[in-house]
C-alpha cells in the first residue's frame, strides 16, 4: 500500500474504526503556528485507537509520527508525507491511600499538576506552567529548577515497533538533562506511573503559584506563537550548567530576525513567529544564533525544539 493508494482511507477505517483525515494543516497543531499539510492525520482518543493506528501504519509501511500538544515541535513548510497521529489518550488514576498516580500519555501536564494539588500530592510543583502532555514531558524529561519528571517516574507502558504494549522501568529511559532514550529509540508512551508524596494542599498551592510566577516573567505573551526555550542550557565538561539565554544575549541575538521569525526581546532563548513565519525562517534564525555562540564562546548549543521534515 502506498500514499497514492485511493483505498487507504477505507482500509484505515476498517483497521482502526475511525476515519483518517487528509490534507490537514499542521500549523494548527503546533504552538509555533507553522507548517504545511500532512497527507494523513488521525486523532487517537483511546489506547485501542492508538495501538490499531500505529499497527496499521507499520503494516502498510506508511511513514508516521506521533505528536502531543505540539508545544515543542516545528513542522516543515511542506507538511508531512505520511501520517501524523495526535495522541489524545487521557486519564489519571490514583488508588485510595497510595502516593502513586497512573496517567495516560495524552493528558495535559497542567491537568496532572491540578490533579495532584486536589489530591494533596507533592512532587510535581516544578511542572506548573510547563506546556504539553505527559508523554511529551517523559520523552524530553521535562523539568525546571533542578527537578524533572524522570525523577518521579517509576515505570511506563510503551508501544513497541509492532504497537504491542511493553512495560519499561525508570532505568530503561536513561534520563539526562532534557534527554531520554526515547529520543534514540522512538517508541510511543501509552501511560506512566509516577511516585509522589502526601503533602499539605496549602503549601503545594503556594509552590505552584510561585513557580507559575517565575515561569511567566520571562516568557512571551500567551497570544504569541512560539515553542518555549529553543535551545537547551549547555552543560560544561565539569558539570557547570550555563544559561543559553544569557549566552545568546551576550552575542546580540535579540537583534536578530529572519523573515517572519525573530528572537524575543524579553528573553534571547525564545524564537517567536511574528505572524507569517515559515519553518525555513526559524531554522535560518536558529542557525545564526548557534553560530554566534560558537564563535564567541566555543560552545555548541543543542536544540530543544524538534524539527520534523516533510520527508521522514
Amino acid at each position: 500500500m502506498t500514499l497514492t493508494d485511493a483505498g487507504l482511507p477505507r482500509s484505515f477505517r476498517q483497521a482502526v474504526g475511525g476515519p483518517v483525515r487528509q490534507g490537514v494543516s499542521l500549523r494548527r497543531h503546533s504552538t509555533f503556528r507553522i507548517g504545511g499539510k500532512a497527507d494523513y492525520f488521525f486523532t487517537a482518543s483511546s489506547a485501542r485507537e492508538l495501538e490499531d493506528c500505529l499497527r496499521f501504519a507499520r503494516e502498510s509501511k506508511l511513514p508516521h509520527y506521533v505528536i502531543g500538544a505540539g508545544t515543542n515541535i516545528l513542522f516543515d513548510d511542506e507538511g508531512f508525507r505520511g501520517l501524523i497521529v495526535k495522541n489524545e489518550v487521557r486519564g489519571i488514576e490514583r488508588k485510595s491511600g497510595e502516593s502513586r498516580v497512573r496517567v495516560r500519555s495524552g493528558t495535559a501536564l497542567s491537568e496532572l499538576v491540578a490533579f495532584c494539588l486536589e489530591e494533596g500530592l507533592e512532587g510535581l510543583e516544578f511542572a506548573a506552567g510547563i506546556p504539553g502532555t505527559v508523554g511529551g514531558a517523559v520523552y524530553g524529561n521535562a523539568g525546571a529548577w533542578g527537578s524533572s519528571i524522570g525523577q518521579r517516574l517509576v515505570e511506563c507502558v510503551l508501544l513497541d515497533e509492532a504497537a504491542r504494549e511493553v512495560p519499561a522501568g525508570n532505568d530503561f529511559f536513561r534520563f539526562g538533562y532534557r534527554q531520554s532514550y526515547l529520543k534514540t529509540r522512538h517508541l510511543t508512551i501509552l501511560e506512566a506511573v509516577l511516585e509522589l508524596r502526601t503533602g499539605d494542599r496549602g503549601l503545594i498551592s503556594e509552590r505552584i503559584e510561585e513557580n507559575l510566577a517565575k515561569r511567566k516573567a520571562p516568557c512571551p505573551s500567551v497570544k504569541m506563537a512560539y515553542c518555549g526555550s529553543f535551545f537547551k542550557n549547555p552543560v560544561l565538561p565539569d558539570g557547570t550548567k550555563l544559561a543559553a539565554g544569557r549566552l545568546l544575549e551576550k552575542v546580540g541575538a535579540k537583534e536578530l530576525r529572519f523573515g517572519g521569525a525573530a528572537v524575543y526581546g524579553g528573553h534571547a532563548n525564545f524564537i517567536v513567529n511574528l505572524g507569517r513565519a515559515k519553518a525555513v525562517d526559524v531554522l535560518n534564525l536558529a542557525r545564526e544564533m548557534k553560530a554566534r555562540v560558537e564563535r564567541e564562546f566555543r560552545i555548541t548549543l543543542e536544540e530543544e525544539v524538534m524539527y520534523l521534515p516533510a520527508e521522514p
